[in-house]
């Protein structure tokens, strides 16, 4: 079987024609109408040509409900406000590795070789620490 014969097998099982019984002229309509293999392009469908075969669309990821806020002494709120001045993102509800990346970020903005000053990089750490200690319980 050619891959134009095949091709035009699936194009009639798309438009849902049944497999006629075999012609005596070869070229029928379908095979010299380049406008009619137009139209039934279109009638496919575009997602069946724009995913590779075998891969599907992830599913919609669930939103999450927030996170209750944590607890705060009074040196994790400072903590805490000190980072969230650097990284706006991190919510009062969040979880290690949220803080982790909120770390690392903040980290390679303060950091003395990338134009920050060396007492803030070391500011950041401590507070780092102290709210480890939140997540850690």
């Amino acid at each position: 079987m050619s891959f134009q014969t095949s091709f035009k097998q699936i194009l009639r099982e798309k438009m849902g024609q049944q497999e006629a019984a075999p012609a005596q002229n070869p070229s029928t309509y379908i095979d010299t109408d380049p406008s009619h293999l137009a139209f039934l392009m279109s009638q496919i469908g575009k997602f069946e040509f724009e995913t590779r075969r075998g891969h599907y669309p992830r599913p919609a990821i669930r939103p999450q409900r927030p996170r209750p806020a944590h607890a705060f002494s009074e040196s994790q709120k400072q903590s805490f406000e000190f980072l969230k001045s650097y990284i706006h993102d991190l919510s009062e509800g969040f979880t290690g590795a949220e803080l982790k990346t909120a770390f690392r970020k903040a980290a390679i903005r303060l950091h003395p070789d990338h134009g920050g000053s060396t007492q803030t990089f070391m500011d950041l750490k401590t507070h780092y620490q102290i709210l480890t200690e939140i997540v850690s319980r």
